[in-house]
């Protein structure tokens, strides 16, 4: 499931995913990423996936990726936190193919994962 963090403002769009996400996750967020991102130019986004365990089946998966196929230069930064190792294999796979700044945080830096999506941190090499 997501849930819209309270955080969350024009410039930075902050989400929390958790459990399995499913089709139907994705057809309440995605509506409401668009609105945001057709109303505020280049925003930042946070997800924070702790306690995230992947999609429930490929259908949810493909979701995924076509938001992220469709929105890749729409974000000005991407702040991922998560506690699994694929979390962070996947944010690394993925970075080289989006418009955005995307960097994986372990959850023990969750406020410096929110720092760096304010850009108050410049981010690492």
């Amino acid at each position: 499931m997501f849930e819209i963090l309270p955080d969350s403002n024009p410039d930075l769009l902050a989400i929390r995913v958790s459990g399995r996400l499913t089709k139907a996750d994705y057809a309440r967020l995605n509506p409401w990423l668009d609105e945001q991102l057709a109303q505020h130019p280049r925003p930042a986004l946070l997800v924070d996936m702790r306690d995230f365990h992947g999609w429930d089946g490929p259908g949810a998966m493909l979701d995924d990726a076509r938001f992220g196929v469709a929105h890749r230069n729409d974000l000005r930064r991407i702040a991922m936190v998560g506690d699994r190792a694929w979390q962070s294999w996947l944010a690394t796979l993925f970075a080289p193919f989006m418009g955005a700044e995307l960097r994986y945080f372990d959850h023990e830096q969750i406020d410096e994962a929110w720092a760096w999506a304010r850009d108050r941190v410049r981010a690492a090499p």
